[in-house]
């Protein structure tokens, strides 16, 4: 599919109100499961559009402190994260035949690396998967393995010879990117939202731990700081960087 209109028009610009073309396929690749929670209301509202959604998931068991995690092997942490990624995607409606967990190569820290290994077995799955439209936390980005997932889906993109679109997410730990689309959102998707992140309880009680606030409120206070630095009237936003490969 032809994906230049995504170039045209003023920026940023609103993804709940664009004509799409036709139906695309979308591929999110989370470097962490709850990535893809972080942007849970606009692939929703893709889905909601017709568009069809898959998701691959990078195992690890990092994230889970001493406390939640105490008397757990290293295995039984990654275990612990794909059973609360998958509740979450039941919870989110998406098929099973959408979703993959991949045991690739991680680094020292637990974390996906940036091997040659990798890149062969993501590059045959979009091979497989054909997406239209490529959607991953921001390259720019204090954590590693959301730069090591950018680097590689990046030249994966540039390589296989269709039109690819890359939307990157603003995160929490987002240093600086550029605001081409947003998707804006209000208080009942929100709530909505905030289901769908406690799902990662290890990370929830973590956060109630160390910040005094659950995973829900940090993602969510992202979302409204995003929607003030718009200046746009709903009271939620979350920001993607678009880089289109032809």
């Amino acid at each position: 599919m032809n994906l230049d209109f995504l170039l045209d028009g003023d920026r940023p610009s609103d993804l709940g109100n664009i004509s799409w073309p036709g139906k695309l396929t979308l591929l999110v690749t989370a470097p962490h499961p709850d990535d893809f929670d972080a942007i849970g209301v606009t692939l929703r509202h893709m889905a909601e559009q017709g568009h069809e959604v898959h998701v691959l998931v990078a195992e690890t068991g990092s994230g889970i402190d001493k406390v939640y995690g105490a008397g757990m092997t290293q295995a039984d942490r990654t275990r612990l994260r794909v059973m609360e990624q998958t509740g979450s995607f039941r919870f989110f409606g998406l098929p099973e035949e959408r979703y993959r967990f991949l045991a690739l190569d991680n680094a020292d820290d637990d974390q996906v690396a940036d091997t040659a290994g990798n890149r062969k077995v993501l590059e045959a799955l979009v091979r497989e998967i054909r997406p239209d439209m490529l959607f991953m936390p921001h390259g720019n980005d204090t954590n590693r393995a959301h730069r090591a997932m950018y680097a590689m889906m990046k030249a994966i993109a540039a390589s296989v010879g269709w039109p690819v679109a890359m939307m990157m997410n603003s995160d929490v730990k987002t240093v600086d990117m550029r605001k081409d689309y947003y998707f804006a959102f209000g208080e009942r998707q929100a709530q909505w939202k905030g289901r769908l992140l406690r799902y990662h309880d290890s990370q929830h009680q973590r956060n109630l731990r160390d910040r005094g606030y659950g995973f829900d409120d940090r993602v969510l206070m992202l979302n409204r700081r995003t929607a003030g630095e718009l200046g746009i009237d709903r009271p939620y936003a979350a920001s993607f960087e678009l880089e289109l490969y032809r």
